[in-house]
């Protein structure tokens, strides 16, 4: 992957030494590109917004709904990776429906962290696939609102929809289809357009909502 294709990485964690140990760690790493490290989100403002793809890494001892909706704001179309200690489903759901982008265990490997630093950069909800699944149905349930008919959709895209709702990657829709990523996300455009969504999190959850997912 060249510099120009490269996923930009902003690292937010409270202390100089964490910055300086992701500076090291991830500059060793292929195909992510370390273009800054601020203690908070009132120095991240001070931060131009970084090339697409970008992720914004944040190490902090507990993540909330506040400092993510701010990290939003502040760098909107700039996904958020948060760093955490367990996968409860309490804290998670308020970290998702305040914009969260992905959330990785602390004791996930090396090379875990890079894939979904970059698959956060593409937009991509990143999750264990069991947990997505269970928070995507969990933050469905608390829709007041009945999503509109969709305009009809193709085979191909009814069965990228229902891999969507499993919380499934676009790399894992597009081995379970034989597909290309590419193409798994040209299928995600022309879905998008046609429920009427924004962003690959709302496409899973009216997904859900319509039971795409359900007995696959």
């Amino acid at each position: 992957m060249s510099a120009a294709t490269a996923t930009r990485i902003i690292v937010i964690a409270p202390t100089t030494l964490a910055r300086e140990a992701w500076r090291a760690l991830l500059s060793n790493q292929p195909d992510i590109v370390v273009v800054g490290a601020v203690a908070d989100t009132q120095h991240l403002a001070s931060l131009p917004a970084p090339a697409q793809p970008a992720t914004l890494l944040l190490d902090v001892p507990t993540p909330h709904p506040d400092l993510i909706r701010r990290c939003r704001d502040t760098m909107p179309g700039v996904g958020t990776l948060a760093l955490v200690s367990s996968f409860d489903l309490a804290t998670l759901l308020p970290l998702l429906q305040a914009g969260v982008t992905g959330c990785l265990s602390r004791d996930d490997s090396v090379s875990a962290l890079v894939r979904a630093l970059i698959a956060v950069g593409r937009g991509e909800l990143v999750l264990p696939p069991a947990i997505a699944a269970r928070a995507l149905a969990a933050l469905a349930r608390g829709e007041i609102s009945q999503p509109e008919p969709a305009e009809s959709l193709s085979e191909r895209e009814v069965m990228v929809l229902g891999l969507l709702a499993r919380g499934l990657t676009n790399k894992d829709i597009a081995q379970t289809l034989i597909l290309s990523v590419r193409t798994v996300e040209a299928h995600l455009r022309s879905i998008f357009v046609k429920i009427d969504v924004r962003s690959r999190t709302e496409a899973a959850l009216w997904a859900v909502r319509q039971g795409y997912g359900a007995g696959q």
